[in-house]
């Protein structure tokens, strides 16, 4: 059983920091190559429209049933057990391999610092993190409350240092192997998927519900405020890295922030400034990798306690952490830290915006279904800003299949072996998954 009461909104709102902001120093650039900065800044106010309304539904949901499960739980009761199952396969799926993405970046950053990376690195921040998850929730979401904060500092502290060194010239010179205008549809199209890498994630907040200290005031409260941090330091990114370092340096770096910090024109490699915008760095990509882990395990956890998942991933030690899915997403997300990350983010947009499509239908489906659902905190406006999300999602969806042909067969060969293990336990208990009531609920 999990623990109850553990996280008070500072640690959720810490939670749904943590769980995006590793985007906002690396990934996020990659679509300054695919679009120029003008399509990319467009891009980037669709998205947070997106996540932001996600989040606020998931805000809802959350409150009215607070379960580790998360979407999971929102999809099942709203479709049914399959569509549940495939949502939480979708969304565990995505986190767990959104940890090989992590491990890479960080490397990037280390090792352009300190000259450290590679394998030996990727495997002490698996064993060191997987670790303190298992010691104990408390624990973990402490210290990822505390990176994600060193990261949010970080962020501003660059946003002030490179302001001055902004010039317009910088964010309007479009990538030399991208012709065209500089805002175009085909433009925006190009920068979605790495334009939602700013927000991407925050949803997942709704995993921590379970584990809340009075969810129906501690969950929106939290989320809100992740919500509102989030918006703040993107922009300062979004502005101040191309606008410093240029357009084709930040957009070609591992490590775009330092990149950025680094240049010529502005502090150079042996700034103390920049190295404390690198570390700064690395502890947001930390935190991202404290909450990824946390999220997914909880998706793992949720589904075998409700017998979609081998019973053993259903387990917790005695300080009530699901330490088998801990184990089992550092035996995925380690090798898969191998690939390209460009390839990695895509795959992890496209399953979770395939999620969101489902998110959002449960929202207007229990909304509708189930009226009297007690729900502590009611969107305003729900209903509008949900459609308006399926939309976006959409766009999001058709832009993702610029992925990897060998990625997108990987991707359905597991779609197929999750079908059939959801049949054989169908079939062998001689039913389907009951819809999952929390014990606190």
């Amino acid at each position: 059983m999990l623990k109850k009461s553990a996280l008070g909104w500072q640690k959720i709102a810490g939670l749904g920091i943590a769980l995006v902001v590793a985007g906002q120093f690396s990934g996020w650039n990659f679509g300054l190559m695919a679009g120029g900065w003008m399509n990319m800044l467009i891009a980037t106010v669709l998205m947070a429209l997106l996540c932001g309304g996600l989040a606020l539904c998931v805000a809802e949901l959350s409150t009215a049933l607070p379960s580790a499960g998360g979407v999971f739980v929102y999809a099942q009761s709203a479709f049914g057990p399959f569509v549940g199952y495939l949502v939480g396969v979708a969304c565990a799926l995505a986190l767990t391999i959104g940890t090989g993405a992590a491990a890479t970046f960080i490397c990037a950053y280390t090792e352009s610092m300190f000259g450290l990376g590679g394998w030996p690195v990727k495997i002490a921040l698996f064993a060191v993190i997987i670790g303190i998850h298992i010691r104990g929730v408390g624990e973990a979401m402490g210290l990822t409350l505390i990176a994600g904060a060193i990261a949010v500092v970080a962020l501003l502290i660059f946003g002030v240092a490179l302001a001055p060194h902004v010039e317009l010239a910088n964010l309007l010179k479009m990538p030399a192997a991208i012709g065209g205008p500089s805002v175009s549809l085909g433009g925006i199209f190009a920068c979605v998927p790495f334009a939602i890498w700013l927000f991407i994630t925050v949803e997942q907040t709704g995993s921590a519900a379970e584990e809340a200290h009075n969810p129906g005031r501690s969950m929106p409260r939290g989320i809100l405020a992740a919500i509102g941090t989030l918006l703040v330091t993107a922009l300062v990114v979004l502005v101040c890295a191309p606008g410093a370092g240029g357009v084709e340096l930040v957009g070609s770096a591992g490590d775009p922030l330092y990149a950025a910090m680094t240049s010529t024109n502005v502090y150079g490699d042996a700034s103390w400034l920049a190295k404390v915008i690198g570390c700064g760095a690395v502890f947001g990509l930390i935190a991202t990798f404290f909450s990824l882990i946390y999220a997914a395990s909880r998706q793992l956890f949720a589904m075998a306690r409700d017998g979609l998942f081998p019973q053993w991933l259903g387990k917790t030690g005695k300080r009530g952490t699901p330490f088998p899915a801990l184990l089992l997403i550092g035996a995925i997300g380690l090798p898969l830290s191998a690939i390209d990350p460009a390839t990695v983010m895509l795959a992890v947009v496209l399953l979770l915006n395939v999620c969101y499509l489902f998110i959002f239908g449960a929202y207007l489906r229990i909304k509708s279904s189930q009226p009297d659902l007690p729900r502590p905190f009611r969107l305003a406006g729900g209903t509008v800003v949900a459609w308006l999300g399926l939309a976006l999602t959409l766009v999001v969806i058709a832009a993702c299949f610029q992925l990897d042909m060998l990625m997108l067969i990987a991707l359905a060969a597991t779609f197929v072996l999750c079908t059939f293990n959801f049949l054989l336990r169908a079939r062998l208990q001689g039913r389907t998954s009951a819809i999952e009531v929390p014990d606190h609920a």
